[in-house]
C-alpha cells in the first residue's frame, strides 16, 4: 500500500503500536480496576488477553471522547524493540509507537509487550470527526525524536496516522 500525504507519496504501511513493561501494566491493571484478576490468571495467553481487554477498556471508558474507538485485538513480547523495528522496516512497515495516555512513557527500545491499535470503525462517527479535536501528543516514530504533533493540522489519513499516532 503507498499512501499519498499531503501530495508526498511513501512505500511504508503505518502500523501503530503502544509498548508497556510490567510496570506500565500493572498501572494500566490498577487504572481500569482489573489487577485482582490478574493474580488469578495462570497462563501468559490468559495475562495477554487480560491486558487486552484492560486496554480496550480503557480506551472505551475515557473521558477524552478522541479515543473511544480505538482498540486492541493483538499483543506480543518483544526482547529486542529496535531490532524488531529495522527488521519492519526493510519490508516496508513503518511501526510508530505511541502513548495510550499522557503519562505513559513511548518505549522504541529494551524489551516490553507491544499492542496492535487500529481504530474501530462506528458507523455513527466518521474518522474525521472523532479525530478532529485530538491535542498536540508527543509520538515516537523509530529512533528519532519525538515530534509534537498537532492533531487537527495533519488529519489527511486514518484516525491515528492523520493525527500523528497520539490516541
Amino acid at each position: 500500500m503507498i499512501l499519498n500525504i499531503m501530495g508526498f507519496e511513501t512505500k511504508y504501511d503505518y502500523i501503530y503500536y503502544t509498548v508497556l513493561d510490567m510496570q506500565d501494566i500493572l498501572e494500566l491493571l490498577r487504572e481500569v480496576g482489573t489487577i485482582d484478576e490478574m493474580m488469578d490468571t495462570l497462563s501468559m495467553s490468559e495475562r495477554e488477553r487480560l491486558w487486552i481487554d484492560s486496554l480496550n477498556k480503557s480506551f472505551r471508558y475515557s473521558k477524552d471522547d478522541t479515543v473511544n474507538n480505538f482498540r486492541v485485538d493483538e499483543a506480543r513480547y518483544c526482547d529486542d524493540i529496535k531490532q524488531w523495528y529495522h527488521r519492519n522496516m526493510q519490508h516496508n512497515e513503518c511501526p510508530v509507537f505511541v502513548q495510550y495516555n499522557d503519562i505513559q512513557s513511548v518505549k522504541i527500545d529494551g524489551e516490553g509487550h507491544m499492542f496492535y491499535l487500529y481504530e474501530k470503525e462506528d458507523d455513527d462517527i466518521s474518522v474525521d470527526q472523532s479525530v478532529a479535536s485530538l491535542p498536540s501528543r508527543r509520538v515516537r516514530q523509530g529512533t528519532s525524536n519525538y515530534q509534537i504533533i498537532n492533531g487537527p493540522d495533519s488529519i489527511d489519513l486514518d484516525g491515528l496516522a492523520g493525527a500523528g499516532g497520539r490516541l
